[in-house]
């Protein structure tokens, strides 16, 4: 208990020095906002992609009346995007 309450003492003590605080800053700018930023590009298109597939298969098999159904007709479409020649 005491070093909890040390620990967080310490770590209130560095979160209210300004130049902790700008090096923060400094250091989310530079180095961790351009990678999220990358990941996040990279990451949009594939994410579109199975937002579009999920559409396209809840328009063949409504998801509410026949899930197991829904269910079989996602994996199916993630089987044929995997193997495109048709092999499963």
């Amino acid at each position: 208990m005491l070093l909890h309450r040390l620990l967080f003492g310490v770590a209130r003590k560095v979160a209210a020095d300004p130049r902790v605080r700008a090096k923060a800053v400094d250091v989310f700018e530079r180095e961790v906002k351009p990678r999220a930023t990358a990941a996040w590009a990279e990451t949009k298109p594939k994410l579109d992609a199975a937002r579009d597939d999920i559409k396209k298969a809840a328009a063949t098999i409504d998801p509410r009346t026949d899930p197991a159904g829904f269910a079989g007709e996602l994996k199916r479409r993630l089987v044929k995007k995997r193997r495109p020649d048709g092999d499963c």
